[in-house]
């Protein structure tokens, strides 16, 4: 587990620009000095990148970072539950700071630890219909200005608080938005199409717009944790790319107007076999017709 060195300044919690303390791919995205960034979880150039940890027919990666005080320490657990799962924070710091009271800060100070996770999993199957609902009609209603928004995946993105040995609690909200990073699962990645979030919260549905550039990830900042879902909607940005679009049937071969390729050459398999039959039909009569006058 890395462990980077922090303090309290001003009530906040604040890397001690010294060095890492201990290991890990940790990933400091500026001056660690400067208030640079530490993120955590499984993401490439995050803590724990790569790491999918195979059991069975499941899946989990679990990435910690511990940030580390004189004697109290505040763990940032990011969990991924399901094969090929990728998730996690862009800053660590960050979320300490959105989820711990002041209250639970002092403690920190004083000595305690305290521990904070965000589990991440597939839904699909699982979704509770109420959520699945409200993500739908938020879909519906965000079609009038993304035309061709369609559903790929339902997750979920719960948070969690433990002080010392006691029991996990669950976080619903936070006092600031934290960014979360969700991988795309390679199923649902193709050349012209722009993802977005859907969240469902207590009834309400909200689109959440991609953060980052980067065609494998979605990033979104948000204060409230529940059900998600991944959503999409194909982009023509050029004649060159709309014709490399691949069918929505086979998901194999690319389109010629739109339709697939296999269907094109059904039909023109049909219109030979139909040729073909009329050409045999009219010899076949025509013979007779020869054979009568004879």
């Amino acid at each position: 587990m890395p462990i980077v060195p922090v303090i309290i300044k001003d009530g906040k919690i604040v890397i001690d620009g010294g060095n890492i303390i201990d290991g890990g791919d940790i990933t400091n995205n500026g001056n660690t000095g400067g208030g640079g960034s530490i993120g955590t979880g499984n993401i490439l150039g995050m803590t724990g990148a790569g790491v999918n940890l195979e059991n069975g027919t499941t899946a989990e990666s679990t990435i910690s970072t511990m940030l580390k005080l004189e004697d109290g320490a505040v763990i940032v657990t990011v969990v991924c539950n399901g094969r090929n799962c990728t998730a996690g924070v862009t800053d660590t710091v960050a979320v300490a700071n959105a989820v711990l009271t002041p209250e639970q800060i002092q403690l920190v100070d004083d000595g305690e630890t305290i521990e904070v996770r965000i589990d991440v999993k597939d839904i699909s199957e699982t979704v509770p219909t109420r959520d699945k609902e409200i993500i739908e009609d938020g879909i519906d209603a965000y079609q009038k200005e993304l035309p061709g928004l369609v559903l790929g995946m339902y997750i979920d993105i719960s948070m969690f608080i433990r002080v010392g040995s006691g029991d996990w609690n669950a976080v619903t909200e936070t006092k600031e938005p934290i960014e979360v990073i969700i991988g795309i699962p390679e199923e649902l990645r193709e050349d012209g199409r722009e993802f977005y979030i859907i969240r469902s919260h207590e009834g309400e549905y909200t689109l959440l717009n991609d953060m980052d550039n980067a065609p494998e990830t979605v990033t979104i900042s948000t204060d409230m944790f529940s059900a998600y879902a991944i959503s999409f909607k194909q982009t023509d940005t050029d004649n060159a790319q709309v014709g490399n679009v691949k069918c929505g049937l086979c998901h194999i071969c690319p389109t010629f107007l739109g339709i697939c390729c296999f269907i094109w050459l059904a039909v023109i398999i049909a219109a030979i076999l139909v040729i073909v039959l009329i050409v045999w039909r009219r010899k076949k009569d025509e013979d007779k017709k020869q054979a009568a006058e004879k």
